[in-house]
């Protein structure tokens, strides 16, 4: 696998981070988000669908004064 595959396995979500990191040879965070964004590739982006009620109790935690 390239370094550009492991980049688009890691941003659709197939790919951990650590598998990434693994993959390039201990690339930091910085390093990924770099060459992301040279990729023109989005951040992984975790599932929605059946966790709405979780997302929506974080987000009430985390952001009280946003919650209508």
């Amino acid at each position: 696998m390239t370094e550009s595959q492991a980049l688009e396995a890691f941003s659709r979500g197939e790919m951990t981070a650590i598998e990434l990191h693994r993959r390039l040879d201990g690339a930091s965070y910085g390093d990924v988000l770099r060459l992301l964004s040279e990729a023109g590739l989005p951040l992984p982006r975790a599932p929605v669908a059946g966790r709405e009620d979780q997302i929506a109790r974080a987000r009430a935690w985390m952001f009280p004064h946003c919650v209508a």
